[in-house]
């Protein structure tokens, strides 16, 4: 695929098909070439549906995607397909799902369904490991992790393989991976985006989210997926009160991480918004609460498969599973009734005083695969389960968090910052967005697998 191509906007691209110096066809067909030729090293799709990709883009449906090459997280049924969720190569061994709303949606809006993309087994996990279908590989550098659980999602984007893709985030599954690939993930408010048809995960955590390449392009995906007429995502009209926290955020950043961090508040100053310190109810007990929440509800999901199927689940998801089987019910009822508590309390003590609250959005670049092979080592889990400590609050809570990219570490690395808004502040949040995107496109960096 040549390079202009792969660096197009969505409404770019329609223009060109539009001026008739591009068609779906070429454009399909240049990401099908491109990921048949990749995949095999940067492990992105579970399988590549080029048939039916050629065949819809000869003829597209009109629409706000008409003729977009998409594809998404294998954690969706399709009329035509029930998911693996990253664990084999074809459906679960459970009931079918009914198919998702959500991608009926794209394909209604005229998309070309690429095929479904890798993740983490069953959705639980931060690195893209894959022991059962194969690892996702970052396209700044194999060596490298790419974040979970939507990794093939964030490699499929940041490489150019498709031009955007919905996954889910209980936790940190789009947001991290696409901060570590140099991508946008964007997780809207808990219970905006359908979840039908979408193998759960944490019913009360499960978000479905959008990674593209821009802000508008997440925007105009977001959109799509409710059902609603997309529009133009607008510069903030004047100054915002952009909150930064005066505790959890800045715990453990790495000295890369920090750099970029103190970056970006000097940038949002230049883009005239004002920085405000503000308290934040986020804790280290915050987080032990929504994983609590997680651990009883996956179990519950799992419970008969994990017990007649035990080969799908890899050691560290069944450590995962069997821990919550053994979490007392009156600590579950507190984590769903504090949720509530906490919920008022960000209002009042921190988004009272700010329009986002900007935080980074992980500690560190993306890790070597090759240092946390060994989970068993208390440093390598730390690692690991550190990369969603700055993500789960806004999971918790329910709050909309979009992950921005920022810069590039000194490795040549993407840091990304993530922001942070009340729910009925979605559209500020994303106007704030376009801002910090703006540093990152000044950058011109494109991953070097993919270039």
């Amino acid at each position: 695929m040549s390079r202009d191509i792969r660096l197009l906007s969505i409404a770019e691209l329609q223009a060109r098909y539009s001026d008739g110096s591009l068609t779906p066809s070429e454009t399909t067909e240049a990401c099908l070439s491109r990921a048949e030729e990749m995949n095999p090293e940067l492990g992105a799709f579970i399988s590549i549906d080029a048939q039916a990709a050629r065949a819809a883009a000869q003829t597209p449906r009109p629409g706000a995607l008409s003729g977009v090459p998409l594809a998404h997280k294998d954690i969706f049924a399709t009329p035509d397909r029930q998911p693996g969720c990253g664990v084999v190569r074809g459906a679960l061994p459970c009931p079918p799902l009914p198919p998702s709303p959500l991608l009926a949606r794209m394909e209604a809006a005229g998309a070309i369904d690429l095929g479904p993309l890798n993740m983490a087994g069953f959705a639980l996990g931060t690195t893209g490991a894959n022991a059962l279908v194969g690892d996702a590989r970052n396209p700044w550098d194999p060596a490298f992790c790419t974040g979970a659980s939507s990794s093939g999602s964030a490699v499929a984007v940041a490489a150019g393989l498709a031009f955007g893709s919905i996954g889910t985030d209980s936790g940190a599954s789009v947001r991290v991976p696409a901060a570590l690939c140099g991508i946008v993930g964007y997780m809207p408010e808990h219970g905006a985006l359908d979840g039908t048809g979408c193998f759960p995960l944490s019913w009360s955590a499960d978000r479905p989210g959008v990674l593209a390449r821009n802000v508008a392009d997440a925007a105009l995906l977001t959109a799509v997926a409710r059902g609603q007429t997309p529009a133009p995502v607008e510069r903030p009209a004047g100054p915002l009160r952009i909150g930064l926290p005066e505790s959890y955020y800045t715990e453990g950043l790495s000295p890369a991480m920090a750099d970029a961090f103190s970056a970006a508040i000097r940038h949002i100053e230049q883009c005239g918004h004002s920085i405000v310190p503000v308290p934040v109810v986020e804790t280290t007990e915050m987080r032990s609460l929504h994983r609590a929440l997680m651990r009883t509800e996956t179990a519950a999901v799992h419970r008969a498969m994990m017990s007649s199927h035990p080969a799908l689940y890899e050691l560290s998801v069944r450590k995962f599973i069997t821990g919550g089987e053994g979490i007392l019910a009156v600590d579950y009822v507190d984590a769903l009734r504090l949720r509530a508590v906490m919920q008022a309390e960000a209002r009042q003590l921190t988004y009272a005083h700010c329009d986002v609250l900007l935080t980074p959005t992980t500690r560190s670049p993306a890790l070597r695969y090759d240092a946390i092979a060994d989970t068993s080592r208390a440093e390598t889990w730390a690692q690991v389960t550190g990369l969603a400590h700055f993500t789960q609050p806004a999971s918790y809570l329910g709050l909309p968090a979009i992950s921005v990219p920022f810069t590039l570490s000194p490795d040549g690395l993407p840091l990304g910052v993530q922001l942070i808004a009340p729910a009925e502040r979605e559209a500020t949040l994303l106007s704030a967005a376009l801002d910090f995107e703006r540093h990152w496109t000044d950058l011109a960096a494109f991953p070097p697998l993919a270039g």
